[in-house]
């Protein structure tokens, strides 16, 4: 299958590689530093050396592939904004999602000893990625040993939210494994400053329930479930989580069922489940 591919020149004066995004702006090393020490401890040390260095900026729009599985591999990508879905389809063209990659996340990182991508990213909103060739990736880190150190660390937190992925897996009830995925994206949040306990999810109920490995339905119903129990509020793709200790304690039960979990404290009366969209938004589809 052809896919159209970008012909906007690069910065560094190299092409830019391949995908269905838009053409590619200018941004600097500098400021992708400040991405990736988002939520880090300490800031970066090496904004002043990296401010001159450029890096590509493409732009995404939402449905649009970043890559595609099989395509060959030319840079690294981090995302700046927006968020990814990161998927695999199999011969049959069953999809799989793997992940979904939202602002600081590596992408592609897994085809740099295969040279093609094992997956494919499409964003799921208007998004911009930085794009740094493979070609440029070792002057980089020579001239600017902070994103040598800043990209370890990264690497080192995808490598932390696969274990996650698989603590998620690990959850036979599927009210568990959602619980366990709203606990995690809450924690990412906080990390980077935002609320922990309202938020709008990017993905649909089908590529959420394609990450879970269980049917649209049952997210449907375990979405109620946790909302019944005074856990959430729902409005669509608009959560808020009514009380995260509570949600904690049910994300602990392994392989009970539901209504064998340790008691739940309510927040809130059992049959409010609608969450309040924040002011000055409009619904998203699921």
């Amino acid at each position: 299958m052809n896919h159209p591919h970008d012909s906007a020149p690069a910065a560094h004066g190299a092409s830019a590689p391949a995908g269905d995004s838009s053409p590619t702006e200018r941004g600097s090393l500098a400021d992708l530093l400040h991405v990736l020490t988002t939520g880090a401890q300490s800031p970066s040390s090496g904004l002043p050396t990296a401010a001159p260095l450029a890096v590509c900026l493409r732009r995404v729009p939402a449905g649009r592939y970043l890559m595609h599985a099989g395509a060959p591999s030319e840079a690294l990508y981090v995302v700046r904004t927006g968020t990814f879905k990161i998927a695999h389809s199999d011969e049959e063209g069953y999809e799989q999602v793997l992940a979904f990659a939202d602002r600081g996340a590596l992408l592609a990182y897994d085809a740099l000893c295969i040279k093609h991508h094992p997956t494919s990213a499409v964003a799921l909103e208007d998004s911009t990625v930085f794009a740094i060739l493979w070609s440029d990736l070792d002057g980089f880190c020579r001239q600017v040993p902070a994103f040598e150190r800043e990209l370890h660390r990264a690497l080192s937190l995808a490598l932390s939210h696969t274990h996650d992925l698989l603590d998620i897996m690990a959850a036979v009830s599927s009210e568990v494994r959602l619980a366990r995925f709203l606990l995690r994206h809450s924690s990412q949040l906080a990390a980077r400053g935002q609320s922990p306990r309202r938020f709008v999810l990017r993905m649909g109920r089908r590529d959420l329930a394609s990450m879970l490995g269980v049917a649209h339905e049952t997210v449907s119903r375990a979405f109620t479930t946790l909302a019944t129990a005074g856990l959430l509020q729902v409005n669509d793709r608009y959560v808020e989580i009514l009380d995260l200790e509570g949600l904690r304690t049910f994300s602990r039960s392994t392989r009970r069922p539901p209504e064998q979990a340790a008691p739940l404290r309510r927040s809130g009366p059992a049959r409010r489940t609608a969450a309040r969209a924040p002011p000055g938004t409009a619904p998203l589809p699921l």
